[in-house]
């Protein structure tokens, strides 16, 4: 991602245009991040580094973050794998929708 970072910034044109496609990119990839951690959950430990992080996005850049990374966290904890899984992918439709994406 830093790539592309760099590869934006030097753009010459005006305009945020750039900086809304950094963005839109970093949004979609840490909703992909969280919808294949609510997928795999029931089967392994999803909370990776790099899974946190994407929790830590969330909380600080979607409306109603604070509430939906703490359901999905919630969600983690049902002891009951099948469960867990449709809690977590539906918590995650959530978080894409509040994402607007």
């Amino acid at each position: 991602m830093a790539e592309r970072k760099d590869q934006l910034r030097n753009v010459a044109f005006g305009g945020n245009w750039s900086e809304e496609i950094l963005i839109v990119g970093e949004l979609r990839q840490v909703l992909a991040l969280v919808e294949t951690a609510a997928a795999d959950c029931a089967d392994k430990d999803v909370e990776t580094e790099e899974f946190l992080a994407a929790m830590l996005y969330v909380r600080q850049n979607i409306e109603k973050g604070p509430m939906l990374t703490g359901a999905f966290f919630k969600a983690l904890r049902i002891e009951n794998q099948s469960l867990r899984r449709a809690e977590a992918l539906r918590v995650a439709k959530m978080i894409r929708g509040w994402a607007g994406l």
